[in-house]
């Protein structure tokens, strides 16, 4: 604190006394005219008075009548010759006009007695040097006193941010920073205290998809130990293919799995920038629904387009399109008999509905399947089991298009989908 107090207050004093200084060289420099024209009125009366009692006497008599006028006079009184004062052409003028001359630093008058050769001369006091410097030594008290009172609130409150982000470096990360209403550095703590939270959240998160993503890349890599086992010690070549077949089949289910954890990980993070086109809408979503199409067959569901009420659609679409066939994949998996997609125009946005016949998701759990890994169905079978990766993928894509995702009942009485986001 006493570093940034004297810092302060040298660069305070420095430029007050530089202002003080400032002012005084525009009057005396840049504005003389003003300044002089300032202390010849000040000046007028009492030089007009004095010139008045002198004027009738002349010689030593004038110089007597002086000395007896100077004890009622706080200024020095003087008489002097013209020619020992060197006057300008232009102060020569003045006098002739018996006006007031001010010479030197605005201390000294000259003013015209008769017309003649003789002139008053009057001085103001001298200056009492040890009056200025009791003053500004004051005045440097007093600015020394209110800086103190102002800075000390600011170096406390600055002190535990500094404290608070000291505490958050040694990974205390559940600290924050509570300051007073009245302190000017309260929104510095406040977004101090979101930042604190925001790495909090992104912290916890990041250990909980390592601990879900080793947990999850553990079944398939067991699945292909235990079938290259079974490879080496089957005789059978006919028996081959089986086992080959199922371990391209868990290949192929890690790579999607990795697939979708990179994008959803470059969303969550922020590290991909959502590029917006407009499109077609009615020719994506057919492209959309024919990519699922075979699955849908295979699972022996019926997969149509409900309504498509917008000509354009305003999306990046390569996301988009990742987002929409996970709903339809996973109504695919849970459907009975139909899967029904539509796309409608909502106020300033969209809305896409995927509406199935199957179960349904429980009240308690329609939170809880948008995180990532989490299932409500906890087998592995590939037909239901998933990553628990698919659903929360959507949330973030709709959440970087300034939307939310939603499910609820279907007019069949499974679940309906309901992924909205915001036209910009």
């Amino acid at each position: 604190m006493l570093r940034l107090f004297l810092r302060l207050y040298i660069v305070l004093a420095i430029g007050l006394a530089g202002a003080i200084m400032a002012v005084n060289y525009t009057f005396s420099e840049l504005l003389p005219e003003a300044n002089e024209a300032y202390n010849r009125e000040a000046l007028r009366g009492p030089a007009y008075g004095l010139v008045q009692q002198l004027r009738p006497v002349t010689g030593a008599a004038r110089a007597q009548r002086l000395a007896e006028l100077q004890p009622h006079y706080g200024l020095r009184l003087e008489l002097v010759e013209a020619s020992d004062l060197s006057l300008s052409t232009r102060e020569q003028g003045l006098l002739a006009e018996d006006q007031v001359v001010v010479r030197g630093d605005f201390s000294e008058f000259v003013a015209n007695i008769d017309g003649g050769a003789q002139l008053l001369s009057i001085k103001l006091p001298e200056e009492p040097k040890w009056l200025y410097l009791w003053a500004y030594l004051f005045l440097g008290v007093c600015l020394a006193l209110v800086l103190y009172f102002w800075v000390r609130p600011h170096w406390r409150d600055l002190e535990l941010i500094r404290l608070g982000a000291q505490r958050f470096g040694d990974n205390d990360l559940s600290a924050r920073i509570q300051l007073s209403r009245r302190s000017s550095v309260r929104e510095l703590a406040g977004h101090f205290n979101h930042m604190a939270e925001r790495i909090e959240g992104l912290i916890a998160h990041q250990r909980e998809l390592t601990n879900a993503v080793s947990h999850e890349l553990r079944t398939p890599i067991a699945r292909l130990s235990f079938e290259l086992d079974q490879l080496r010690q089957q005789a059978d070549p006919r028996k081959h293919s089986e086992l080959i077949n199922d371990m391209y089949a868990d290949l192929g289910e890690l790579e999607e799995m990795v697939s979708e954890l990179l994008t959803y990980a470059s969303l969550e993070r922020g590290a991909t920038v959502i590029s917006r086109e407009d499109i077609q809408a009615q020719s994506w979503l057919d492209s959309v629904v024919g990519s699922v199409a075979l699955e849908a067959e295979a699972a022996g569901v019926q997969l149509s387009i409900g309504a498509c009420q917008v000509e354009w659609v305003r999306i990046e679409p390569r996301f988009m399109a990742r987002a929409l066939i996970n709903l339809l994949r996973n109504a695919i998996r849970y459907a009975e008999r139909r899967v029904e997609v539509s796309l409608v125009r909502l106020g300033d946005g969209y809305e896409v509905l995927v509406n199935d016949d199957g179960p349904g998701v429980p009240l308690a759990g329609r939170e809880k399947i948008f995180e990532p890994f989490s299932r409500l169905d906890a087998s592995r079978d590939r037909r239901t089991g998933g990553f628990g990766l698919g659903l929360a993928l959507v949330r973030r894509v709709s959440q970087s298009h300034g939307g939310e995702v939603e499910v609820l009942d279907s007019p069949w009485g499974g679940a309906s989908f309901r992924m909205t986001w915001l036209h910009q």
